[in-house]
């Protein structure tokens, strides 16, 4: 997993990344039995649905725990970052107007030498002039035109955001938006989005960043491969309407770099090292849990994690052999 060190760390912070690195990758999570169950076995509709319905309580949240790292962050490196994934999450069809000229070119509306003459007025004409003003003017386009291709844009934009693949997800299961109104959490999803809340926004900064990057989108892929093997061998839900996990498993590691990038220059403070590992050790453990209440959830057993109460201690020396020691129960 290299998504979970910068691409060219300080030497002096090389170790510390390493750390949390081996940290991350040996927590039980990664290994955790709902994972395994669900990747193996051939799920019943009901299972899936059950599956489903939790994820959507849980993930609902997600851009609302990233926001409050954003807003937390004193870091202007760093909120870029964050808000760059933050595009990427809920989308930003306002954008579309900036690329309405190549969207036009794209469709055929007009030639690339039609586009630059347009963006050649642009620039030479004295006063400014956006390049599809300059197509309308010059009647190469027209406004209905125009105003046809944003509105496709726009709605395909809103189509490709994470949460409207998910709740294309959710359709294929059958989810009515009356239905999802009237989800209720599990008491392991309730204390999930708790957790997650009570890091994002009421702890250290990087305690949340570290939450959100370690602890969660650079593990995604691996996490969420799982799953996304479980619902192929299901049957039940055709590939375009479970392209949310798809993209999350194949194409989703630039979220994890640019945390990753921005916990970086603060890797040699030792307090700030304490906070990042407890944020990223912090979050897998939440999520243990919460894998713990899925599997009973799903597959009707009960699984229970106890975190050693030392855990926290020996992350705080921070040293190499300062990996996470949990004990964990049976079924």
């Amino acid at each position: 997993m290299n998504t979970l060190r910068p691409k060219v760390p300080a030497a002096a912070h090389a170790e510390f990344f390493a750390e949390l690195e081996a940290a991350v990758l040996a927590h039980p999570v990664m290994t955790h039995p709902f994972l395994e169950r669900i990747s193996t076995e051939e799920l019943s509709r009901e299972q899936l649905r059950a599956f489903a319905g939790q994820h959507y309580l849980y993930s609902r949240r997600f851009a609302n725990n990233l926001a409050a790292v954003i807003s937390n962050a004193p870091d202007e490196h760093a909120r870029t970052l964050l808000v760059l994934n933050m595009y990427e999450e809920i989308g930003e069809p306002s954008r579309l107007r900036d690329r309405v000229h190549l969207v036009l070119l794209e469709e055929g509306l007009i030639t690339g030498a039609q586009l630059g003459e347009a963006l050649e007025r642009g620039v030479n004409g004295g006063a400014a002039q956006d390049p599809v003003s300059a197509l309308i003017d010059s009647n190469v386009v027209s406004r209905a035109q125009v105003a046809a291709v944003m509105e496709r844009s726009t709605r395909k934009a809103k189509d490709l955001t994470h949460p409207a693949l998910f709740r294309r997800f959710l359709t294929a299961l059958d989810f009515e938006p009356a239905a999802l109104r009237e989800l209720e959490p599990i008491e392991a999803t309730e204390n999930f989005n708790a957790a997650y809340r009570a890091l994002c926004r009421d702890s250290h900064w990087l305690e949340g960043l570290a939450a959100m990057g370690p602890g969660t989108e650079c593990i995604v892929p691996a996490l969420y491969r799982k799953i996304l093997e479980g619902i192929r061998r299901s049957g039940l839900v055709a590939p375009a309407d479970y392209v949310f996990w798809t993209v999350h498993v194949h194409c989703d590691d630039g979220h994890g770099r640019n945390i990753i990038e921005a916990m970086e220059p603060y890797a040699g403070d030792l307090e700030a090292r304490q906070a990042m590992m407890r944020g990223a050790l912090g979050a897998l453990d939440a999520r243990q849990s919460w894998f713990d209440g899925l599997y009973g959830h799903v597959f009707g057993a009960v699984r229970e994690t106890r975190v050693s109460s030392d855990r926290l201690r020996v992350i705080d020396v921070a040293v190499p052999e300062g990996r996470a020691r949990r004990e964990a129960g049976g079924t």
